[in-house]
């Protein structure tokens, strides 16, 4: 169910984050790609995207702008707490209303496949964010089966 990927997706983005050195926050391995903090701002981004978008609830737009973290424990916690507000409402739709027409960036999409959308895109940034830990010195953790640092599994 969509309910259940979006815990498992949900829980292995946690899992990547909480991996990343918290010293390292400003690391970004080109200077066009993002700082670690605004890569993992996406994260929170996409949830208010959700919110916004299938959820139908009012997202101050400037948001995308103003938001700004230091810690690893405020992404964290923010990414935590937005992912459970939008699983909470979620689990309160009907076939219906996740099969209503949403309007983004212009295009259109069925709400259930928007939400898919937003969800490839975070594992998308996720992958990034993977290399991000081993470039910062870290450990990276097993995703989908063992990595070499983490002989663990997600399945």
């Amino acid at each position: 169910s969509l309910a259940t990927f979006l815990k498992r997706e949900f829980q292995t983005t946690l899992k990547v984050m909480r991996a990343y050195p918290e010293n390292e926050m400003d690391f970004a391995p080109h200077e066009r790609s993002s700082t670690t903090k605004q890569l993992m701002a996406t994260f929170v981004f996409e949830m208010y995207l959700i919110r916004s978008t299938v959820l139908g609830e009012t997202i101050d737009p400037n948001i995308y702008q103003t938001y700004h973290k230091e810690t690893l424990d405020e992404l964290v916690s923010d990414f935590e707490k937005e992912t459970n507000h939008v699983l909470e409402m979620l689990e309160k739709m009907n076939d219906e209303k996740l099969s209503k027409i949403v309007n983004f960036a212009g295009n259109d999409f069925v709400a259930s496949d928007f939400i898919h959308m937003m969800m490839c895109d975070q594992i998308h940034h996720r992958g990034q964010l993977s290399v991000y830990i081993r470039m910062a010195g870290g450990k990276v953790p097993s995703i989908y089966g063992p990595s070499a640092d983490d002989p663990g599994t997600n399945l």
